[in-house]
């Protein structure tokens, strides 16, 4: 670059180093010290240049590709294309279509247009030992003439298949021969330094991209956890309700579970309750957060102290699950128990599955360089590596700011959705139904009133073409339940209605008293 020297980071402002760069250089080229065709630094010269991680240049290179300051060419380099007289134009007419069509800039996006992915909509049927407990079988195949209510996947209609198509070229072209070699244990290198990188922007502990294990979703993650330190006999601490392939995981290292019963709104953890963890000394407290799978919750920052205090009195590991990162329909949130303690006596797994897709079978572990090590042992045993393609794939999404947009019209959605199942529940649930209100992710869960037969409305429903997730299936041992999950991220409102008006019906059917339709 000529001409120009003068970018610097002030480490006390709250505004992210990428903004303090994206604005600056926006600045000079605005005002002309850099014209048209200057040549920036390299991702790497500048990143050393300021000793911070490459990830806050590459951010603030992408957001002025997208506001139209620089051009990246292949090969080469970035250069300033900005043209002030010839732009002023185009932005102001940019701006005025924003505030008509309260859409983004269009120059930001790429065509928004096809579906993507086929996604399996029931839990597979499970073969385990007799002594387990029983989990509702279920086919491993969708039937398009089914209505799925309770299904576990994300909508289908993602608006991101070009951005996939170009990004799966630059994968797959020839100067890209990484998916002939065998890619580290750890994962690929430039996809956890920009997990790295946005951890440490909430706060997370995290010194180097070292304390990150990337691994095949979430499922694969929590295996290795409970590998790592679980024995046949060993208690372990989990919230109930909680998602069904938990249980038969558990369950077939033998382990003991202790049950504390989640709300939307509480964690039921008494003194009693404390007492019975304090007697049997869990070596794991496994924890929703920021979003509980099926209550939609998040815990207050108070139960998310007491949960800590009481883990490290009995010395126990707390892992803390975060699948739904980013779906969260309030701004606010407390701070993670990653964050609070340290990673000392935390574990943080998160995935990509819910929040994109699940055909991406990839997630990833944080914790301590130490702990780290164990894992990746305990992952050498059964898998060499994940997939090298997914985490390219998921990579190039985050530097090119597509998943980050992607979290956002999906969070706006979601809400929009849970307030629309919301008012049909109103308008069809029998009298005394209770539900949660969904402050995060994608599922709902729905109380019916005593006096039905949920198993004679689940046959029956099957038999209307309507699938329910009934709820002793979020329980261990499939204790009866009254409830069932409902996921408002692929709900159809004309489908969806029908199918609610159904069910409800049965319900009344099956029930031993009568109960009449709210008006």
């Amino acid at each position: 670059m000529v001409g120009f020297q003068k970018i610097q980071i002030d480490r006390n402002r709250k505004q992210s180093f990428s903004d303090q760069i994206a604005d600056q250089y926006e600045e000079a080229i605005r005002s002309g010290t850099l014209l048209i065709g200057t040549k920036l630094p390299s991702i790497r010269d500048l990143s050393l240049q300021l000793s911070i991680n490459k990830i806050g240049v590459i951010s603030a290179y992408e957001k002025l590709c997208d506001s139209g300051f620089i051009t990246a060419k292949r090969g080469s380099g970035y250069y300033v294309s900005y043209n002030m007289k010839r732009n002023h134009k185009a932005e102001q007419r940019s701006l005025n279509e924003y505030f008509v069509k309260n859409n983004p800039d269009e120059r930001t996006s790429f065509a928004e247009k096809s579906n993507i992915l086929s996604q399996t909509n029931t839990l597979p049927q499970l073969q385990i030992q007799e002594c387990l407990p029983k989990i509702l079988p279920c086919s491993t195949s969708i039937n398009e003439n089914i209505t799925y209510l309770g299904n576990a996947e994300p909508p289908k209609n993602l608006p991101v298949m070009e951005e996939l198509r170009a990004i799966s070229r630059v994968i797959l072209s020839s100067s890209h021969t990484a998916i002939f070699s065998y890619p580290s244990i750890h994962g690929l290198a430039n996809l956890r330094e920009a997990l790295t990188f946005e951890l440490e922007q909430i706060g997370m502990p995290v010194l180097n991209s070292s304390q990150i294990l990337i691994s095949n979703g979430a499922m694969h993650a929590l295996n290795i956890v409970f590998d790592t330190y679980l024995s046949a006999g060993d208690s372990v601490v989990i919230e109930v309700p909680n998602f069904a392939l938990l249980f038969p995981i558990l369950s077939s290292r033998c382990l003991d579970i202790i049950e504390i019963k989640r709300t939307q709104m509480h964690l039921m953890l008494d003194e009693n309750k404390k007492n019975e963890i304090r007697s049997k000394k869990p070596k794991i407290i496994l924890t929703y957060t920021n979003c509980h799978n099926p209550t939609g919750g998040i815990l207050s920052s108070i139960e998310r102290h007491s949960l800590l205090n009481l883990a490290q009195e009995i010395n126990a590991i707390i892992v803390e699950l975060d699948i739904f990162k980013g779906l969260n329909f309030d701004e606010f949130l407390p701070p993670l128990l990653s964050v609070m303690d340290g990673l000392k006596k935390t574990i943080y797994i998160s995935s990509f599955s819910k929040i994109f897709a699940p055909g991406i079978r990839l997630g990833y572990i944080v914790a301590s360089d130490e702990i780290i090590q164990k894992f990746i042992l305990t992952k050498l045993k059964t898998d060499i590596a994940s997939s090298i393609f997914d985490q390219q794939l998921i990579y190039e999404m985050i530097i090119r700011g597509i998943l980050k947009k992607h979290i956002q019209k999906s969070r706006d959605q979601y809400r929009s959705k849970r307030d629309t199942l919301i008012a049909m529940l109103k308008k069809l649930a029998p009298q005394n139904s209770k539900w949660s209100h969904p402050e995060a992710g994608m599922f709902l869960w729905f109380k019916f009133p005593e006096g039905g037969d949920l198993q004679k409305v689940h046959t029956r429903s099957l038999e209307k073409q309507i699938s329910i997730a009934p709820g002793h299936i979020f329980y261990p041992y499939g204790t009866y339940s009254d409830e069932m999950r409902i996921n408002f991220a692929t709900l159809e409102p004309v489908e969806t209605y029908n199918a609610l008006a159904t069910v409800f019906t049965i319900w009344r059917n099956s029930s031993s008293r009568k109960w009449l339709i709210k008006k």
